[in-house]
């Protein structure tokens, strides 16, 4: 799933001029593969995490400043590209909603050739912006993503990885072009059973998930209100290390059930770079976890 290019990465500064300035950047990257169960597994495994980038063209509203989400994003891009990262998660809410469906398409294209000059596999969550005025399978064609899935899991190295969709009304209809409230959000049953089952077949790796809207406060508007349902499963599998998410701008941290719930800041508060949030987790040997954050991501203790 990698793509080859230049042995040589960007400098920094140069890579940043060349996204702001014109508007695209050559694609970096390595060659990399899977390692075989015969070869040495390295001590720890790294990964790059943004959320919440909400690019558009379109003015500050707040403490939102969508414009600025694009250049945030490349200096984020050019870090794990300079450490030779793996994997980026993109946790949802890729772009904001415009006013119509082809703004949204215009967005995603422009942010897309920023995100893409990163040079390892690159997965998408769904959040519920990105379906604003889209259908999943629209955001999902056009951001680029090469499993075109809103749900599904893979392996790197020793862990498992899940991508999960909380982008359904409690009536299980899917979001699609605007057809919810945000504040309604759930797994559905037949997720979950997936999901179940998808764990009971990875019993013997270590589990991180990625999912938009957080699954350890259901009390909250930014909550999956089936969240209780959601960590049972994750309990019982006894393999799940932690999950990933967005959704909340602020962030936070919490423990429930054995399992760590990080929420990441969001990319798109404050103007500049100075503003910027966004994180490399690295996974270590004894189930150790840490985050290096960058900008106003806070550090978290995996306690």
């Amino acid at each position: 799933m990698y793509r080859s290019c230049e042995d040589r990465l960007q400098s920094r500064r140069q890579f940043l001029k060349t996204v702001a300035g014109a508007g695209a950047a050559a694609a970096l990257g390595w060659p990399g593969r899977q390692l075989t169960a015969a070869e040495p597994q390295p001590a720890s495994f790294s990964f790059g995490l943004v959320t919440d980038v909400h690019y558009a063209d379109m003015p500050p509203a707040g403490s939102r400043h969508y414009r600025d989400s694009r250049v945030k994003l490349a200096e984020a891009v050019a870090t794990f590209n300079e450490r030779r990262l793996p994997m980026v998660v993109e946790l949802g809410d890729f772009v904001d909603a415009g006013a119509g469906k082809a703004d949204d398409l215009k967005y995603l294209q422009d942010v897309r050739k920023v995100f893409e000059a990163f040079g390892g596999q690159r997965h998408y969550v769904l959040g519920n912006h990105c379906v604003a005025r889209l259908t999943k399978e629209e955001f999902l064609t056009n951001c680029g993503s090469e499993d075109r899935l809103s749900y599904y899991s893979f392996d790197r190295d020793r862990y498992h990885f899940v991508v999960l969709d909380a982008n359904y009304r409690k009536d299980g209809v899917a979001y699609a072009a605007g057809n919810f409230s945000w504040t309604d959000t759930c797994i559905p049953k037949a997720q979950q059973q997936w999901l179940a089952e998808d764990l009971r077949r990875a019993k013997d790796r270590k589990t991180i998930l990625f999912v938009h809207q957080n699954l350890d406060k259901e009390e909250d508007a930014h909550g999956v209100k089936n969240a209780p349902e959601v960590r049972q499963i994750l309990e019982a599998a006894g393999n799940v290390l932690a999950v990933f998410q967005g959704h909340m701008h602020s962030g936070g941290y919490k423990k429930l059930g054995g399992i760590h719930y990080c929420t990441l800041r969001a990319m798109v508060e404050g103007s500049g770079t100075q503003n910027n949030a966004y994180g490399v987790v690295t996974l270590h040997a004894g189930d150790r976890i840490t985050l290096e954050p960058f900008g106003q991501q806070k550090a978290i203790e995996f306690a």
